[in-house]
This record gives C-alpha cells, structure tokens and sequence, in this order.
C-alpha cells in the first residue's frame, strides 16, 4: 500500500498523507458526517455468542444412513458419520478446492440431517429473535435456514477466510455447538485485520460438554477455526437471511438525530451539494441486485436508515436522491526482473439504484466525491490493501515479457445529490445513458439545455478516452443515449438545435443497431419545423450508417433498420407536404441504387410501393416501375401482390401500365416451377453441388441415401474428420440437404454422408406458396391472361 498511494493520488480525489484524517468539505456535508457517527449504537454487535439457552441439551439428531447421533459425539460414532461425510472444500478465486493445509474437516449436507426432538426448531426460532435484536434488526423476523453439519477431528481447522453468499439475503452466519468434549478449535473473528472475539463455546468455564453454544458472525467477517487439539467437533452451521419483504419493514431510529441530520442535509448547497458514505462491511452485487438497501448490515443499515428518516424532513428542493455505487481503484505496476514501474491509477464506479436496480458501469471515472467520514479514520484506513484490497498478477509467462501486477480497492457507498440537481450530477457521475434519462425526465428542456448537455457529455467522453490505454474500446454515445435526447429536441423549438444534433453527434442512422427507436422522434421533429429549416440534416441521420473497420476502412452497419426502411417508416407518419414529398424522393434514389435482389425481396417494398404510388410526382413512379419490369421475373411475387392493393384505387391505365407487362411472365414462371416441384419424393438432387469432390457431388445427385468417405478421402487422425464435417455441412439446404457425422472404426476415421428429407421438404412449402400465388393471379388477371390479352401484352413488352 505505501507504494501504491506514496504519489498520494488517493481514489476519487481524496487529498492528504496516510496518516491524515478525511474531512468532508463544505458545512452540511461535515456535520452530517459527524452526526453519522452517532447513528453507530443502533448499529448492533460485529459477533457475539454463548450458552444458546433457547435449545434443548439434547437435538435429537438424525442422520440418514446412519441413525440417531449422541453429544457429546464419541470417537466411535464420530468416524462413522465421517465415512457419510465428504471432504470440506474451500474456494479460491473462482475455483473450488481441498487441501487440509487450509481446511480440514468434513461435511454434511443438511437434506441429510433430522432434529427428531421438537423444541429444536422452536428454540433455533427463539434465538433468531436475540439474534436479530443483537445484530440490530429487533421485530425484523431474521430465518436461520441450516446450511452444513460440520464434524472436526484432531487437527482439524480452517484458516482465516470469508463466508460466501450462501442465500439470498444472507447477513451472517450463526454456529451452533451442541454438547462437546473436544478440546481446542476456537472461533476467532477478525476486525481491521486484528483478532477482537474470540468463541471458545463454553470451554473456559467447562460448561461445553453440558449445554449448546452459538456464535454469531457477520457474513463478510473475516474468521478461523482454530485447530482441535484432541477429540471431535460437531458443529451446525447456519445462513442468518433477511426475509423478501426487509426492504419494506419499518424501523425506529433516535428522532432528535434524525431532526438534525434533517437541519444538516437543509444547509448543504453550492459545491457542498452531494456525498458519498463508505459502507463498513462487503457486500456482493448479487446480494445489493436483490435486496438493495435491504442488504446493509450493521452500522451500515443504521447510518443509512438515518440518512433516510431525516431526507424525509427536509423540503422538497432539498431532497436527496441515495444511489448505491461500487467504487473500485486500481494501481498498476510493469513488473520486469526485480523493477516495479508504476504505470497508472483508475476509479471506476458501478451504479445501482437504493432498490437495486443496475445502472452501469462507468469504467474510468474522473470525478471527485465528497467522502464523508464519521469514524474519523485516516486514509490509510479507509483505503487499507489489507481490509479493501487485493493484488493480482498478469502476463509475465512467456519468455523475458513483463507482467503486470493490479493493487485493486473496492468499496461499496452510498451517493446523495439533491432531486433538484439529478440530471446535472448524472452528467457527472453516472453512465452517460443514465444522465440521457435524467435529462428527459425533465422534459420539456430548452435548445440551450440540450446544447449545454451535449456539449458536457461530449467533454467527459473525451475525458474519459484519454484516461483509456492503447488498444483499449473507446466510450461512444450509445443508439439510447441519442434516441432519448432526439426526443427532447422535438420539444424545443429550435431548428439549429436539431440541425446541430444531427450533423456533429449523431450521424447516419441507417442500419445502426436498435435505430427503429428514432422512427417516432425523428417524426416528430419532422411535423414540428418546417422542412426547408431541418431537411438537410434530417436526410443526412437517414442516410447509412458508417463504422470503421480495424484498418480504417468504412463499412455500412446492417444491425437495423436500412436506411430505405427508416426513410418509409417516417413518411408512413407524416402529412402529405414538402417533407413527405422531399423523402419520397429521397427513397427512390436509395432504391434505385440497391441491387433488384436485395430490393424486391426487402420487407420496405410494400412501403415503398405506396408511397411512390400516392406520390404527387409521378416520376417516382415510373422510376421504380422500370427497375422492377427489368427484373428477373423470379423476384416479382411480392411486388404483385403489393401493387394489387395499392392500384386498386387508382386508374385502369395506370394500373395496365405497370403490371400488365409482367404478369403474365410471372404466371409462366409459376407454371414453370410447380412443374419441376411437383414430383415423388427421390433421394436423387440433381442440383447438389460438392466442389471439393466429384465422387461425393455423384452421390448427392444420385438414388443412394448415404456413403462414407472411405477410399474417397483420407483423414489422419479423428479430429481431421470432425473438422471436414464441420466445414462442408451446408448451412443452407436448398439445393440438397445432407448430414455429416465424423466417427472411428479400429483406428481409421472417415465421415458418413446422409441425406434428409429436409430439402424435399422445403420444395413441397415453395411448391404449396407457388400454386396458392398462381390461383390467385389467375382469378385476379384473367382478362390479361387471355390469348388476345397475352399476344397484346407480349407485343407492348416487346416495344
């Protein structure tokens, strides 16, 4: 630690030397810290135990397999629960281990276990209630639900570790000894690093071996079992939860410290406008995503019940949001031989709501907090390595390469800022897309509030980036952030708002991921200016997206909607007008440049019809008209059907004009395709294609229904084979359909071929869809369908 803050770059912007005390600045802020620090004797004890008086001498316990267990537990009886018992594992990192260096005992899991004697369960309830009042939770209905049956022999241990999260809600951890004659395995729990209780169970005044005894311990307690000198241990572990509904359960806290807090909150302004209180004990995120601010124990429930109360007090313009937040530092280090370079500090914050609720994550924060501190501890204490902290190592396994060494502080808080203030700290602080919310929750905004927003934003962005090693994902604005502040800018009234957004922040949207959520803003800005004001940028943000590759290069982004879809989909919520008319046009020259393919068999070209049709212009008209009589007569099915619809309305002329020309083609093409569809089922596929082998390619065309490859090609070994399969299993099984499946027979590893019924399959639908689609055309265009109406048809296609 001396080396990871000797620059006294402190995390989140704390001032001053190791030794110094942390001071808050501003006058509210300072004196809500102090009078934190009375809220600490509602705080309830760190551990405690003794004689559980609420159980019965003897539990009456049970044990599948094995029968009716004595306590004391004898030598003999206590070597046959442990043959039903398995090893105790422990956990590191991520990892489940055993090592009897670390933990020696064994366990049982608590399916298997019995409390025939039915005071057990009364008094293990009984002493939930001492339990919660000790812990400070009194009234709260705390569960104590059986985790493990432990059992200890001679040497048996645990050396200093951390309880896991073993339920949800868990808050600590109860251990119950029933009578015992063993001889040492103390409890000892750690606080700031140093032994402060110590459990004996009874030992020291010879009453263990009479009556049951508990321990208690915070979850996040750092704890040892001692080891047993002589004799065997059975202990009864079990996880203290909170109920599901904690987080709506009541509490009463000291009213006259609750009013001045109240006082204190009320004179917080200017620079004196937020804080942040570092919780004492640790928490997981799944326990804070569950529970909240149901999740904190201690003096931690206390501090913030109080903080909470008196936010109550204070007048409106006062209040105070309470957010929960992970604020983790890092502190790098090259390491290469026996040098230590620094290269770097970081403070990343991971947001969550008071209920829970995940916010994000912003990765290199550059923000001050305001830390409060009601214990009137040093820096050194409150960003102890020891208590907060941990060191990793990376890389450096490879040759002379440097690894990298990462001193890691973490701590949970809670932040405040005033309501008032919300949208402006978020800027600050939060995920930028939190900030986006904040904003809109406002609404309606001013231009210049969009502007200064946007403008505050693209800063931190910048800010942030730079704090980012080479190599390492730039922060962009995210599709929510711009969709939600599109829909301010509809509100404000100012075209150069809009004009501004579009052209520096947002860019082209077309194809950009989720940009259909811009569809109802973008309409609205579109019916709220005039066009000749917007119109420029608004068909520059439909145009197409654009991302760079890693060489630099462009690519347009297919993860939306195209941009001939987002253009349809706004003119399909407009008024006919200058703008309606202006992004017609705009889609008939993206239209125009797609292939036919892509255009005709695109989910826009019903859109797209329409709107060319109701078109003033009827240029726009014949300009698509043309493209799709000049396409294959295979692609025009949808457009038909389309067109049947849309000219219903409209004049006969204009209606022989443009379908007229290509029905009757695409009856032939019908005709054509059932003919060669509607056939018995064969195993032969005549248009099977195996380019990489002839043999093969003669078999998918041919009556066989499988092969394998022997004598047809050679594989080394079996992993050869399945990466073969791999490779020439079609993903797309229209001409021919067939499955590849590597195996080994004495040694010799081959690829046995199948076919499937799959493509035939597929035929017979198109088959069904081709027959439903000519009966159709035929009951529509009968009369063009005619001789006299096809000889004429053909005469006018051939002009």
């Amino acid at each position: 630690m001396d080396e990871d803050f000797e620059d006294e770059e402190w995390p989140f912007g704390c001032e001053g030397g190791p030794e110094d005390i942390l001071a808050p600045s501003g006058v509210g802020s300072a004196e809500v810290s102090k009078l934190l620090a009375r809220a600490d004797g509602e705080a309830g004890e760190f551990s405690f135990g003794g004689v559980a008086d609420t159980l019965p001498v003897a539990p009456g316990l049970f044990v599948d397999g094995l029968g009716a267990i004595s306590t004391p537990l004898y030598a003999e009886q206590a070597e046959k629960l442990i043959a039903l018992c398995e090893k105790s594992p422990f956990g590191h990192n991520m990892d489940t281990k055993l090592d009897d260096n670390v933990r020696k005992s064994w366990q049982l899991q608590p399916n298997l276990i019995e409390f025939k004697n039915p005071l057990w369960q009364t008094g293990i309830e009984n002493l939930s209630k001492t339990i919660a009042s000790r812990l400070g939770y009194k009234d709260i209905p705390l569960k104590c639900l059986l985790y493990k049956l432990l059992v200890y022999g001679e040497g048996g241990h645990f050396v200093k570790h951390q309880d896991t999260e073993k339920e949800d809600g868990m808050i600590a951890t109860l251990v119950v000894q029933p009578p015992s004659m063993h001889q040492g395995g103390d409890l000892v729990v750690y606080r700031d690093a140093e032994v402060k209780y110590r459990h004996d169970f009874g030992k020291a005044d010879n009453s263990a071996a009479y009556q049951p005894h508990y321990a208690v311990h915070y979850a996040d307690a750092e704890h040892a079992l001692e080891k047993v000198t002589k004799g065997y241990r059975l202990a009864l572990v079990y996880s203290i939860c909170l109920p599901p509904t904690m987080r709506h359960l009541e509490r009463q806290y000291d009213v006259p410290l609750t009013e001045e807090l109240a006082n204190a909150i009320a004179k917080m302004k200017g620079d004196d406008d937020s804080f942040a209180l570092l919780l004492a004990h640790e928490y997981t995120e799944n326990s804070i995503r569950n529970m909240g601010s149901g999740a904190l124990k201690g003096v931690d429930s206390a501090r913030f019940h109080a903080l909470d109360g008196a936010n109550a007090l204070v007048p409106e313009d006062k209040k105070l949001l309470f957010f929960i937040v992970q604020l983790q530092h890092d502190v790098s280090y090259n390491c290469g031989g026996y040098d230590y370079e620094k290269t770097g500090h970081n403070d990343s914050a991971t947001w969550f709501t008071r209920t829970g609720k995940g916010l994000g994550r912003v990765a290199h924060s550059t923000e001050k907090l305001n830390i409060l501190n009601p214990g009137q501890e040093a820096l050194e204490s409150i960003w102890s390595l020891t208590a907060y902290g941990k060191m990793t190592k990376r890389g450096g396994y490879v040759g002379n390469e440097s690894s990298k060494t990462v001193s890691t502080y973490t701590r949970y808080a809670i932040v405040a800022w005033p309501a008032t203030k919300h949208s402006d700290k978020a800027l600050k602080f939060m995920p930028m897309d939190v900030a986006a919310e904040a904003l809109h929750c406002r609404k309606p905004v001013s231009a210049e509030e969009v502007s200064k927003f946007l403008e505050g934003a693209s800063a931190r962005i910048e800010t942030e980036n730079k704090k980012k090693k080479y190599g390492e994902k730039r922060e962009v604005f995210s599709t929510k952030f711009f969709r939600l502040v599109c829909e301010l800018l509809a509100g404000t009234g100012d075209p150069k708002a809009v004009n501004s957004f579009f052209t520096t922040y947002c860019g082209a949207l077309g194809g950009v991921e989720d940009n259909e959520a811009f569809i109802p803003p973008i309409t609205a800005i579109v019916r709220t200016f005039d066009w000749s004001d917007i119109g420029d940028s608004v068909l520059k943000a439909l145009g197409s997206g654009v991302e760079k590759d890693d060489d630099g290069r462009g690519r347009e982004i297919n993860a939306g909607l195209s941009s001939l879809k987002m253009t349809l989909r706004v003119i399909d919520g407009l008024a006919s007008g200058t703008a309606q008319q202006a992004l017609v046009k705009k889609s008939v020259e993206i239209a125009t440049q797609m292939a036919d393919k892509e255009l005709f068999t695109s989910k826009s070209i019903g859109l797209l019809w329409k709107w060319v049709i109701h078109s003033d212009d009827k240029k726009h008209l014949e300009t698509i008209a043309n493209k799709f009589r000049e396409a294959e007569t295979s692609l025009l099915g949808p457009s038909i059907q389309y067109l049947s619809q849309h000219l219903s309305n409209t004049g006969n002329d204009v209606k022989s004009a443009v379908l007229d020309p290509v029905v009757p083609l695409r009856v032939k093409w019908l005709e054509d395709q059932i003919k060669s569809l509607d056939k018995k089922f064969s195993w032969e596929m005549p248009a099977a294609k195996f380019s990489e082998n002839k043999k093969i390619e003669e078999f998918l065309r041919g009556p066989e229904q499988s092969m394998t490859t022997k004598g047809v090609e050679k594989f080394k070994e079996f992993q050869e084979a399945k990466n073969y399969a791999a490779k020439h299993t079609p993903k797309e099984q229209v001409e021919c359909s067939f499955e590849l499946e590597a195996a080994e027979i004495d040694g010799n590893s081959f690829v046995a071929i199948t076919k499937t019924r799959d493509c035939f399959l597929a035929q017979q639908k198109m088959l069904v869809n081709h027959q439903k689609e000519l009966h159709r055309l035929k009951e529509q265009f009968g009369e063009v369908l005619s001789v006299d109406g096809a000889e004429k048809k053909r005469a006018r296609a051939d002009k």
